[in-house]
């Protein structure tokens, strides 16, 4: 019965929660400057009487105090993640709504994310005398630079009244439209940046013998950099170290003084990527070292890992099999080393991440994140409205 009026609910919010949707994509803003979308999310939440709070980061916190009598459930609180920065990357999908912040894209679906976290706390507010415990919606700024959900954590977004679980959606292109997706365990990696920085002497080009040619023995760290994962890892053990920058040189007729490496590193657990770490910097100073050169090298920690709890997950799972049916519950293949900063959140508690299928197999352009031509199915919006929704029953218990 809660069931069919929650899918009622849905069709009558719908064509609100596209409006919004499209009016997201149109203004798209990039992380740690998304003022316009922040003030609209708190524009909506007002018009819906939900309260809510805002960090100088941009979030909002808004809370859905559960008033029902019926037998509570595991948890005491739940929180709904949706992120809502978008992308340095020009549109090319021709559509209406198409963005009109020249080289701003909402490219990685966080605009459906927000706009299905903003329908389900419609429902869920007019709902709140059938479940107990309490509903925290995090719209969250900066999942693609600095990790807003950190800044929330610390913002107090957890506690008064207190969350002990955490659940999010994420779009997913290789997905058929309105299966859900699931990854038990670890799913994405941790990361972090690597900065490496290579001093040699810089000389005439006529003359190498009297400097210490930097960009050579930078070019050989990049190589043997390739070596970490392929000889100090198990091939079971997934790890990656990409180069992504390479500066050096003034002149052609100069042996280059210095060099200036970037990357990314990544691994499932921290002990891998302990290990990774300790070759790069052994690799990249020994080599520097081998032509003259000195290698000073830095590697910052941005996101952990990403582990979904097996018991929540398994909750989940089985109430998207109830929801959906089993021929639409799929799982991956195997966990991502791509990353996201709801790894904070499941490291603060119990949380589960899934995937949201948003193709219908018809569109124009291979659909991928991150690509100038990404187009979700809006129809997928109600899969995951159902799901958050349903799910805040299911965890929190009520009548």
């Amino acid at each position: 019965m809660r069931e069919k009026i929650i899918r009622q609910k849905i069709e009558e919010i719908f064509p609100k929660v596209v409006a919004f949707r499209r009016e997201l994509h149109m203004y798209p803003e990039l992380s740690e400057a998304e003022d316009r979308t922040s003030a609209r999310i708190c524009e909506e939440l007002e018009k819906l009487g939900i309260p809510f709070t805002t960090t100088p980061q941009r979030a909002v916190i808004a809370t859905i105090e559960g008033r029902g009598e019926g037998p509570a459930g595991k948890y005491k609180g739940l929180g709904i993640r949706a992120d809502f920065d978008a992308l340095p990357i020009q549109e090319q999908t021709g559509f209406e709504y198409s963005s009109k912040n020249p080289g701003v894209m909402h490219a990685c679906g966080h605009d459906i994310h927000t706009a299905m976290l903003l329908g389900t706390g419609m429902i869920l507010n007019e709902m709140r005398d059938s479940f107990v415990g309490a509903v925290k919606l995090f719209f969250q700024p900066a999942e693609e630079t600095v990790g807003g959900a950190k800044d929330m954590i610390e913002a107090g977004c957890m506690e008064n009244p207190e969350i002990d679980s955490v659940i999010a959606l994420h779009v997913a292109p290789d997905v058929k439209s309105g299966r859900m997706q699931f990854c038990p365990g670890k799913m994405n990696a941790a990361t972090a940046s690597l900065y490496i920085d290579v001093e040699g002497v810089s000389c005439h080009g006529a003359h190498p013998e009297e400097g210490v040619d930097a960009l050579l023995a930078a070019a050989n760290i990049v190589t043997a950099l390739q070596a970490v994962v392929a000889r100090n890892l198990a091939p079971t053990e997934p790890g990656v170290v990409t180069v992504g920058t390479f500066n050096s040189g003034q002149k052609d007729n100069v042996i280059a003084g210095s060099a200036k490496l970037t990357g990314t590193l990544r691994a499932l657990d921290m002990d891998t990527m302990a290990k990774i770490k300790k070759h790069v910097k052994t690799t990249a100073e020994g080599i520097a070292s081998a032509y003259g050169a000195k290698a000073t090298v830095r590697m910052i920690d941005s996101y952990p890992t990403l582990e979904n709890d097996i018991e929540l997950g398994k909750v989940m799972e089985s109430l998207a099999k109830e929801l959906f049916g089993e021929e639409n519950v799929e799982y991956m293949a195997a966990p991502s080393l791509g990353a996201d900063d709801f790894a904070f959140f499941t490291q603060y508690c119990d949380g589960v991440y899934m995937n949201l299928g948003t193709t219908t197999g018809r569109e124009a352009h291979p659909q991928m994140l991150h690509n100038e031509f990404f187009s979700p199915d809006e129809e997928a919006m109600k899969t995951g409205i159902l799901m958050e929704t349903m799910a805040a029953f299911k965890l929190l218990g009520g009548e």
